[in-house]
């Protein structure tokens, strides 16, 4: 289970160099990197030809990239998982047709969606928001608390939320395996510094 998850917005696939720069990434972190793809405006052929190239670098490095919402993009890229949000298709459903090769993560925002998603089969959740982000800017923000009591339902769980350096071994002192990020990579002046960085922090807090 990969320690740092990077998501890339419309936003951040705006920006120039940006399939480089999720490279660099992938090839740097290795197995301690999930690049998520979380593209609501992109069409399909782009999102696919993104993903499966992206999919092909995570194969290589041990990494993984995945893939939000889009099952069909998942399933055909060869991307290393699938996370769902709310509104997405069933855990089981997905799982019947990607299978057990690849990893299917759902976004939770309580203790009891937590469990209901374990309970439905999914290898991961993604819990949140932990702090307060401009991602979700109509979301209140929960606290670590918050990815403790989803661990408890049995799958781990990575928190999601305002998360940087200042705060990322707090959500995993609390129960998270993982922190996810945007604006702490991508904002970043070197994004390959700030996400090993948080890679240090997380690993170090997890071993304690």
């Amino acid at each position: 289970m990969p320690l740092l998850h990077v998501v890339a917005t419309d936003e951040v696939l705006a920006a120039e160099g940006f399939c480089g720069r999720a490279a660099v990434l992938l090839e740097a972190c290795r197995e301690d990197l999930a690049l998520h793809l979380r593209l609501r405006n992109a069409d399909g052929r782009t999102f696919y030809h993104l993903a499966a190239e992206l999919s092909g670098i995570a194969r290589e490095t041990g990494g993984w990239c995945v893939i939000n919402g889009r099952v069909d993009v998942a399933l055909t890229a060869g991307a290393q998982a699938v996370q769902l949000g709310s509104g997405a298709l069933p855990v089981r459903a997905v799982r019947s047709l990607v299978g057990d090769g690849v990893a299917i993560g759902v976004s939770v925002h309580t203790p009891d969606e937590a469990l209901a998603a374990a309970a439905a089969g999914a290898d991961y959740t993604i819990a949140g928001a932990v702090y307060p982000t401009a991602t979700h800017s109509g979301r209140p923000a929960a606290g670590p608390d918050l990815v403790g009591a989803c661990a408890e339902a049995g799958v781990p769980v990575v928190g999601i939320g305002g998360i940087d350096e200042g705060n990322a071994e707090r959500v995993v002192a609390a129960g998270a395996v993982g922190v996810a990020v945007v604006r702490a990579v991508w904002s970043a002046p070197d994004s390959v510094a700030a996400a090993m960085d948080l890679v240090r922090r997380v690993r170090h807090r997890c071993l304690e």
